[in-house]
């Protein structure tokens, strides 16, 4: 005896309920202890400020090193020196567990690298590895762009 079962017959939520669970997902998605709301510097816990502070430093050491390749390897070995061998610990230690505050945390490092582009592009000099971070407005840059989007390189 042999017994056949019919797999091409699908079942599921109906379209109209497909949309109605995908729009509860995005509303849940949002629902989180920041609401959505894009993050500021004067939001960021001791170890996030931490996280964007040498994301940031290492960005301006990189421009450096590719206007005077000498003088930025200098100082990229020298940052490599100051922070240790577990930089990479750290730095992954200090990013939030939550994926929404992740993609937030990332959010705001995009709209300050965006902040910083002039000056990473037109004027990357060694003095401005400790200049103050800029602190870009929630609003600044496309919103849609910030909301999970990881800044490339690192």
């Amino acid at each position: 005896m042999s017994v056949i079962w019919n797999t091409s017959r699908r079942r599921g939520f109906p379209p109209a309920g497909r949309a109605a669970a995908a729009l509860w997902l995005l509303a849940v998605a949002g629902c989180g202890p920041e609401g959505g709301r894009p993050l500021r510097l004067s939001d960021l816990t001791p170890p996030e400020r931490l996280y964007v502070t040498r994301f940031v430093t290492l960005e301006r050491a990189r421009a450096v090193a590719l206007v005077e390749p000498g003088r930025g390897g200098a100082l990229l070995d020298s940052l490599a020196v100051a922070w240790g061998d577990s930089s990479l610990a750290a730095a992954r230690s200090a990013l939030p567990a939550d994926p929404r505050r992740q993609a937030l945390l990332h959010g705001l490092l995009g709209r300050i690298l965006r902040a910083e582009q002039d000056s990473l592009l037109d004027a990357p000099r060694p003095d401005r590895l400790d200049a103050p971070l800029p602190d870009p407005p929630a609003n600044a840059g496309d919103a849609a762009e910030d909301d999970g989007a990881a800044p490339t390189g690192g």
